[in-house]
């Protein structure tokens, strides 16, 4: 009995120590309701996002494919097409001031094309006003602006300025068939390019398939392909008649085989020009009509 009563008062010391030890119960903290931000006084009603309204960008252009493959003729300050072109294909610019050609460089990002200064030829033409025109169509093409394509005409901005600088318009589609040429040179196959024998005509015509045309003593016919302008000509077949001039029949060797060895072609200003796939010039022709 001793021992139970020691028992009994040795757990109820125990629980009364443990309750001393524990911590008091807190109280639970007032609830808060959240109230709603006050707008400061006089703020400006902020923009929707999306473009910066001062932030002016350059006119939508599809990569380069609005200006690549066209002659664009300069228009002058009264409407009217001038004799300067310009033409960009791949990266590389080429064009007519109104006295020399010139070739240079270009790379197009988004609406803008920059432009690195072209180099000419270095022919003197006698209109002196002509010669100041070029000048300033070259130095104004370098530099980097904003292209603006429409309606069939190039408009080059100046960059920053929305000032414009130049205004071309798209010349007609080149074509081949329904044209007759005359050849004013072609490639010897002796790394050059020579003209007709006096006294003799080569000359070409194209139909939907076929070349035509005269090598200076014998009528030819060749078949060809166009692929853009990218051409396959298939060796001309001739007649067989025999010229005695001399040179003749050599002439008219080298000028069905210059035909044959063609890869590409262009028409600018009423010129055929027609190039090998080594880059070596085939062949010239003009307008038969010229």
């Amino acid at each position: 009995m001793r021992h139970e009563l020691s028992t009994i008062l040795a757990l109820t010391g125990a629980l009364l120590l443990l309750t001393a030890c524990s911590p008091a119960p807190q109280p639970p903290a007032p609830a808060v309701t959240p109230q709603p931000a006050a707008e400061p006084q006089g703020a400006a009603e902020l923009p929707a996002l999306g473009r910066h309204p001062s932030v002016d960008e350059p006119p939508a252009m599809t990569g380069s494919t609005l200006l690549e493959g066209i002659t664009w003729h300069r228009i002058g300050a009264d409407g009217e097409p001038q004799a300067a072109t310009i033409r960009f294909e791949g990266g590389r610019l080429q064009g007519f001031g109104g006295c020399n050609r010139f070739v240079g460089s270009y790379s197009v990002e988004g609406g803008r094309v920059r432009i690195d200064a072209a180099a000419a030829t270095m022919r003197a033409c006698e209109d002196y006003e002509v010669m100041v025109a070029e000048s300033a169509l070259l130095a104004a093409l370098a530099g980097t602006h904003e292209a603006v394509v429409e309606d069939g005409r190039l408009t080059l901005v100046a960059a920053g300025t929305g000032e414009p600088l130049l205004v071309f318009a798209a010349a007609p589609a080149p074509r081949l068939d329904g044209v007759a040429w005359k050849v004013t040179g072609f490639n010897n196959g002796r790394q050059a390019v020579v003209g007709p024998l006096e006294g003799t005509t080569l000359e070409l015509s194209f139909d939907e398939k076929a070349i035509y045309g005269h090598a200076g003593c014998n009528r030819f016919r060749a078949l060809y392909v166009l692929d853009g302008n990218n051409i396959h000509v298939d060796p001309p077949a001739a007649t067989r008649m025999f010229c005695g001039e001399e040179g003749v029949m050599e002439q008219e060797q080298q000028f069905l085989e210059a035909l044959a060895s063609a890869a590409t072609w262009s028409v600018e200003r009423g010129i055929l020009d027609m190039h090998r796939a080594d880059g070596e010039r085939a062949l010239m022709a003009r307008e038969a009509d010229q």
